[in-house]
């Protein structure tokens, strides 16, 4: 942006170029009316100028500083002729100083204005209806297209009309980029910027527009550019050698390379930014880093002395305490002051699980003190009881390690203590879980069966098959349900009960079968069909 800021046009010269255009479409609007009073005698109600139109950088806001080419096209009724040319030519002129006499004093750029039109040489003669050349009419309708679809194609994409206008400052700059310059540019541009699938800022369109150029895309054997304002297939870069096109491929890659190493001002050509990131040294620093010291208040002189003052006694009566040697103390803190910066290290770990025991050792003066104990901070007290008593100091730290080791000794205890109550608990848990085990298996029905062992459904439709049962009620909450079903047998009703619809129905099927077929000893025989004896004769059996 700060590229873009210095190639843009002030707002003064903006002005400049929207008068002098304003002032031009002004005298051809003169133009137009004084032909049409010329010909006003024929029949013709047309006028034959019929507009005039802005195209290029005017149309398309791609003006930057130093741009004065201002392009306008003229349209006509019939085709242009020479004629019309000379026509237009000659009144033009006079019109401009009737129109400019205006603002003449107001536009600073005014007496180097130059309004170029397609000149004729003296030696050609003015034809009346000879046609201007058909490749230049052509190219200006082309023009017209141009601007038209780049104000609705381009106008309203994001950050594509500053990346052009960036461009256009290189290709202004550097003769590498100037065969691109133009419409070309402007299509590889939008077809960058558009084809991504978020909105971009001015920095990532610029990369991704010479990532597509550094792709290889103007090579000869590349997929070209195709122009879109016209109907046959038309590439706009075959205007463009091969070796143009290699030049500037090869210097887009080598701008992708230093926009990679955070060197974009070498590509736009630009001085180098200051970090957006603040300094790490504060703004009350000197020239070589330290930080000064705010000087204090007047008013609070008197309390803050005295608070300093009350933390130095007390930081020196805190180390007289500690130096001093009737201050009570256990091992290690005694003999880390005699040797500091011992280190202890564990040599070795046995015994069961509850009650383990810890070997430590540490070395004082190449010479290695060992000493065990129940954990590894009594162990470390041992080793340094047994360094004091070897150096000659007096022995006067076994209560502490009495004191300590007693107490991890009750908690020790303490841990069996919980561990065998734990045990305990889990037990009786365990066995009162397996005692509600066997209680619930107690309380809960087994299914009912026949006496000869089977399902009181399946036997009472072997003899009587097509059994409808009927759901009469239910019963009671969610946790405690009860069904009543009834079975019609032989035109006998025989109702059943249970927690669910399965007991129920099998509780009246083995009423059923209680009350029809108890006479036999065994109902299940009665229900089989023929049978086949060991001899190969059939005998029959009655059926009730």
């Amino acid at each position: 942006m700060a590229k873009h800021a210095n190639i843009y046009p002030s707002p003064e010269e903006l002005e400049a170029v929207q008068k002098l255009v304003s002032t031009v479409e002004c005298a051809l609007k003169q133009v137009s009316d004084w032909m049409d009073n010329l010909n006003a005698s024929q029949s013709k109600n047309a006028s034959i100028l019929c507009g005039v139109m802005r195209v290029g950088l005017v149309a398309k806001g791609l003006l930057v500083k130093g741009d004065m080419d201002l392009e306008l096209v003229l349209m006509c009724r019939d085709k242009p002729t020479k004629l019309l040319l000379y026509t237009v030519g000659t009144n033009l002129p006079v019109q401009l100083q009737v129109c400019f006499h205006s603002i003449f004093l107001k536009v600073p750029s005014a007496n180097t204005m130059c309004v170029l039109i397609l000149s004729l040489s003296p030696e050609e003669g003015v034809g009346e209806l000879e046609v201007l050349d058909e490749r230049r009419c052509q190219a200006a309708l082309a023009t017209l297209r141009h601007t038209k679809w780049f104000q609705s194609r381009v106008t309203d994409l994001k950050s594509c009309v500053i990346v052009m206008r960036i461009l256009r400052d290189m290709c202004n700059r550097l003769i590498v980029w100037e065969p691109l310059k133009g419409w070309p540019m402007e299509l590889i541009c939008e077809k960058s910027i558009a084809t991504c699938n978020r909105p971009l800022g001015p920095g990532e369109a610029l990369r991704r527009v010479m990532e597509c150029i550094a792709s290889g895309i103007l090579l000869p054997d590349g997929p070209g550019v195709h122009d879109p304002c016209e109907r046959e297939p038309t590439d706009t870069l075959s205007v463009i050698t091969g070796q143009q096109a290699e030049a500037i491929t090869q210097n887009a890659q080598h701008a992708l390379r230093l926009l990679a190493f955070g060197q974009l001002y070498k590509v736009l050509n630009m001085n180098p930014l200051p970090p957006t990131k603040p300094s790490h040294r504060l703004s009350g620093s000197d020239k070589k880093g330290t930080c000064r010291k705010r000087q204090h208040e007047d008013e609070h002189t008197n309390d803050r002395q005295l608070f300093k003052k009350m933390k130095c006694n007390l930081m020196g009566v805190l180390d007289s305490k500690m130096m001093d040697p009737n201050h009570p103390m256990n091992a290690l803190m005694r003999l880390n002051q005699v040797h500091p910066g011992l280190h202890y290290k564990l040599l070795s770990q046995s015994g069961p699980v509850h009650t383990p025991v810890f070997t430590m050792s540490v070395d004082v003066q190449g010479t290695v003190h060992e000493a065990s104990g129940c954990s590894k901070k009594t162990a470390k007290l041992k080793v340094a009881l047994k360094v004091l008593q070897a150096l000659g100091y007096p022995a006067g730290f076994e209560v502490d390690l009495d004191s300590l080791s007693a107490d991890e000794r009750s908690d020790s205890e303490g841990r069996n203590h919980r561990s065998e109550r734990n045990d305990r608990m889990s037990t009786s848990s365990r066995s009162n879980s397996v005692t509600s085990t066997d209680t619930c298996e107690s309380r809960i029905p087994g299914p009912l069966l026949t006496p000869g062992g089977k399902n009181p459904v399946m036997e009472l439709n072997e003899k009587r098959r097509g059994l409808k049962y009927e759901l009469l009620s239910e019963t009671g909450g969610s946790y405690d349900k009860r069904f009543i079903i009834e079975v019609e047998v032989d035109k006998q009703k025989f109702r059943g009960s249970g927690p669910n619809k399965k007991a129920a129905k099998a509780s009246a099927a083995l009423a059923a079968l209680k009350r029809l077929f108890s006479d036999s000893k065994d109902p299940h025989n009665k229900t089989r069909g023929p049978r086949t004896p060991v001899g190969g004769q059939t005998s029959l059996s009655a059926h009730p």
